[in-house]
C-alpha cells in the first residue's frame, strides 16, 4: 500500500498543471483515488464501503488543497524569475501575465482556397506593471 501512495505522490509532482482549474482537478482526482485505496485497505467487513467513500472524499479535498498550493507556488516562482538584475544595479519590476482568449476557426473555403480549421489566439488584456 505504501508503494501505491508513493507512486501517486510522484505523479502529482510530475504533472505540472498550467491553470488553476487543471491543478485543482488533478489534485482532487489523485487525492480521491489514493484516499479511496487507503480507506479500502484500512477497513474490514461491512464498513469497507463507508470507509472507502469517506477516505475518497477526504483525499479529494486534501488533493485539491495541495493542487491549489502547488499552483500558487508555481505562479510565485514565475513572478520571481521575471525579476532579473539589470546592469547589476536594481531589479526590474514585475509584469502581470496577459489574458489570452483562444478561438477555434472552422474549416472554410474562400474562392479557390481551402483553409483548414485552426486555433486563433487573441490578447484580451495586455501585461501591466505590478508591485506584487
Amino acid at each position: 500500500m505504501r508503494n501505491i501512495f508513493i507512486i501517486f505522490l510522484s505523479l502529482m509532482y510530475l504533472s505540472g498543471c498550467a491553470s488553476m482549474k487543471e491543478s485543482l482537478i488533478a489534485g482532487a482526482s489523485m487525492g480521491a483515488v489514493s484516499g479511496g485505496l487507503i480507506g479500502n485497505a484500512d477497513a474490514a467487513g461491512g464498513r469497507r464501503d463507508k470507509n472507502t467513500k469517506n477516505a475518497a472524499v477526504i483525499g479529494a479535498l486534501l488533493g485539491a488543497g495541495i493542487g491549489y498550493l502547488a499552483f500558487k507556488e508555481k505562479q510565485s516562482k514565475k513572478h520571481l524569475s521575471q525579476q532579473k538584475v539589470v546592469g547589476g544595479k536594481e531589479k526590474t519590476p514585475l509584469l502581470t501575465i496577459p489574458k489570452i482568449k483562444r478561438v477555434w476557426i472552422e474549416d472554410r473555403v474562400r474562392g479557390k482556397r481551402f483553409i483548414k480549421g485552426h486555433w486563433e489566439y487573441i490578447i484580451k488584456e495586455n501585461s501591466v506593471w505590478s508591485q506584487k
